[in-house]
């Protein structure tokens, strides 16, 4: 009997998230084959030689990776910035696509990507959301669906990272698109999953009506001169009436903490109330003490490998995704939508299109003036 096909992937990307992805595609998912891997980082070929298969060819440029590494998809797991011109090169070369989130920290290009991915309907385009492929929140889902929790009314998240000595996302925040894009995509993604959002509305486009954020700089003051904060908290009013919110830190002492409340009419569920890396309890002189989660990577492995055997029977099979791009763009606009109202102290509305109206507090000033007959008012004359 032949063997079974298996669809061979190039992964661009070997940061953190790169090399967990990088085990699992080499070890621990019988329906791919890792072929090759890229990244530019002084030190990744020789990370590559001693913990991949000598089969996997590595590459330091993104382009010769795609052209010659003998994949016909790709995995992106670079800097935020780089994820929509890798996607739309791979995309013009016929490789399927799996990129981390989110597309991009902009609405304008994130729709680009998305044209560029409908006018390839043969390919495969996957963005998880790491949560989606959690076994606890896909049990949770079925209890929405089946009606156990009685109507959903609202979502409350919150995602807090370890304290980073480092500092190393102060300096990343400049391309990141700060918190609520790089952290609180999740978040908003994890909402609008349990929402329903386009329930009831006689304008599907205009999901959401409009969102509040603001934030502090408790510990990394740095992050001010990028727009950025490492608390925030924001609010999302979606159009059928139901409500998010959700606080994003990296300020946390003890480890990673990352928990959902859904809020249904019948009964609340709590996922990730205590993100305990275990069931043991120490206990001595000082009380009685867990060990914490040290990050989401852990908290959420098994998502890993599940949004990859998900897109690997999509291409192989033509099964179907059960995450979708267009959740990646629903989602960015929010994130987008609630980074400009931390950095200008304003509310964000949304239009009919579905778009966020992004306007500064001057602009607003200058209008209403313009309306009173006050301009040169305004204006200082």
């Amino acid at each position: 009997m032949a063997p079974a096909p298996k669809l061979r992937i190039a992964l661009l990307g070997l940061g953190r998230l790169g090399q967990i992805r990088a085990r699992i595609l080499a070890f621990q998912q019988p329906r791919i084959e890792l072929v090759a891997v890229c990244d530019t980082k002084p030190g990744s070929a020789d990370w590559a030689a001693a913990n991949l298969p000598p089969s996997v060819k590595y590459f330091a440029d993104s382009e010769d990776c795609m052209k010659n590494g003998g994949a016909e998809a790709i995995l992106i797991s670079t800097a935020t910035a780089t994820h929509a011109p890798l996607i739309c090169q791979a995309f013009d070369l016929n490789l399927h696509v799996m990129c981390e989130k989110p597309i991009s920290v902009d609405v304008i290009t994130t729709v680009e990507v998305l044209e560029k991915a409908a006018s390839k309907p043969h390919l495969k385009f996957l963005v998880p959301f790491s949560r989606r492929y959690d076994e606890s929140y896909r049990a949770t889902k079925a209890m929405v669906e089946n009606g156990n929790l009685g109507n959903i009314h609202a979502v409350e998240t919150a995602c807090i990272d370890q304290q980073d000595p480092t500092g190393f996302f102060v300096t990343f925040s400049e391309q990141s698109g700060g918190i609520f894009m790089d952290m609180g995509v999740h978040d908003i993604d994890i909402g609008r999953y349990f929402l329903n959002v386009k329930d009831g509305l006689t304008n599907p486009r205009k999901q959401v009506i409009r969102v509040i954020a603001m934030g502090q700089q408790a510990v990394y003051g740095d992050l001010k001169k990028f727009g950025d904060c490492d608390n925030g908290w924001g609010m999302v009013e979606f159009a059928n009436g139901k409500v998010l919110t959700t606080h994003l830190g990296r300020t946390l002492r003890n480890g990673y903490e990352g928990a959902t409340r859904v809020c249904g009419t019948k009964q609340h569920a709590i996922i990730g109330g205590n993100s305990n890396i275990n069931r043991i309890e120490i206990r001595d002189e000082y009380g009685v003490r867990t060990a914490t989660t040290p990050d989401a990577f852990m908290l959420y492995d098994k998502s890993f490998i599940n949004d990859l055997a998900e897109f690997a029977a999509s291409v192989l099979d033509d099964a179907p995704l059960t995450c979708y791009p267009e959740d990646a763009y629903e989602a960015g606009k929010i994130c987008a939508a609630l980074q400009h109202s931390f950095r200008t102290g304003m509310p964000v509305y949304f239009d009919e299109a579905g778009l966020p109206i992004l306007q500064t507090l001057k602009s607003v000033v200058q209008a209403i003036g313009h309306s009173n007959g006050v301009e040169n008012e305004v204006n200082g004359h």
